[in-house]
């Protein structure tokens, strides 16, 4: 029988599961689809982390046994869902956590790890929705990450939530002229922004559904678009500002920083020097921006180090080998 780790990333939009040796090593992928607790019901997000932990298993082999379990979710609450995730999980994965231990926690811990590994830092998750948070000398300091309605600047939903405002509101005549109207109707199939609105209000997601059109602002802003600048300008200018609020927070102004997440990873050409700029004006000093070392899944495997967990002497090195980001 082969102990393992299994590390879980529990995204707005998909659940990868890693099982990795004690040395390190990264045996095998699994995913399904998405599994944050605060926007969907626990049955849905329980079959998803079952199902991408199953996957990533039976790609291993038999005589698997998993000795460590940790899961990091977006939308976590700690304590808020305990006993229904791992009562689910003991049932769906029934031998394979025979005597594991399970550690639960917000995915925002897994991706300062991807970033920091052990080490210190600030990180911000910019996908559907926006979290950040860093570590400094043993303090830790969150900022935002308090869901799409309220909150989550700088995250998909957001930024589409904002796209979508413009468009009708140029349609209205309150501003002007704007691509994103043109690009609106392309992507929702509708003929007048009548139906488009009538297609985002009635669809299935509606959440997913405002946040894709993020993808519009940013394309937009590449072709200078007045409004979709604008909306980004004052993304940035939120993300920067959470940025620096965590900073400050941890009396710590030289703290590197890093991003993630699919809205920054797919927009990076474009909006990485705009957040070093803003950030850089915030500080008062030049920043570089850095970006992940590793998967997330991988590094939610880290997590349980803080705990006491004890894994192969070279774990971390090659963990950073076998795991890492490709660029």
């Amino acid at each position: 029988m082969v102990e393992v780790v299994v590390g879980v990333d529990g995204g707005a939009t998909k659940t990868e599961a890693a099982v990795i040796s004690y040395s390190g090593e990264l045996m095998a992928i699994g995913q399904a689809g998405p599994s944050n607790p605060a926007a969907l019901p626990i049955n849905e997000v329980c079959g998803n982390l079952t199902t991408s932990i199953l996957n990533a298993i039976t790609k291993v082999g038999s005589g698997v046994n998993v000795a460590v379990l940790s899961i990091s979710m977006a939308g976590y609450i700690g304590g808020a869902w305990n006993s229904e995730i791992r009562g689910c999980l003991l049932r769906g994965l029934g031998d394979y956590l025979r005597g594991a231990r399970i550690y639960l926690t917000e995915d925002i811990e897994a991706a300062h790890a991807s970033a920091f590994l052990t080490g210190d830092g600030v990180v911000g998750i910019l996908g559907t929705g926006s979290n950040f948070y860093g570590k400094y000398m043993g303090r830790r300091a969150r900022v935002g990450g308090w869901g799409h309605l309220i909150d989550d600047e700088g995250g998909a939903y957001h930024i589409g939530a904002m796209g979508l405002s413009a468009v009708v509101r140029s349609y209205d005549g309150r501003l002007g002229e704007t691509s994103l109207v043109k690009c609106a109707l392309q992507q929702y199939s509708a003929s007048t922004v009548e139906e488009l609105v009538t297609r985002i209000y009635t669809a299935k997601d509606v959440k997913g559904s405002i946040a894709s059109f993020a993808r519009c602002v940013f394309e937009a802003a590449r072709n200078g678009d007045r409004e979709a600048l604008a909306i980004l300008r004052g993304e940035t200018e939120e993300v920067a500002l959470a940025l620096a609020t965590v900073i400050r927070r941890l009396n710590a102004p030289e703290l590197p920083v890093a991003l993630m997440g699919g809205t920054y990873t797919a927009n990076r050409d474009l909006w990485k020097p705009m957040i070093e700029g803003e950030l850089g004006r915030l500080m008062g000093r030049v920043v570089s921006i850095g970006e992940q070392l590793i998967r997330q899944s991988c590094a939610a495997s880290i997590i349980p180090l803080n705990a006491g967990e004890r894994f192969g002497e070279n774990y971390l090195t090659r963990l950073v080998e076998t795991c890492r980001v490709q660029s």
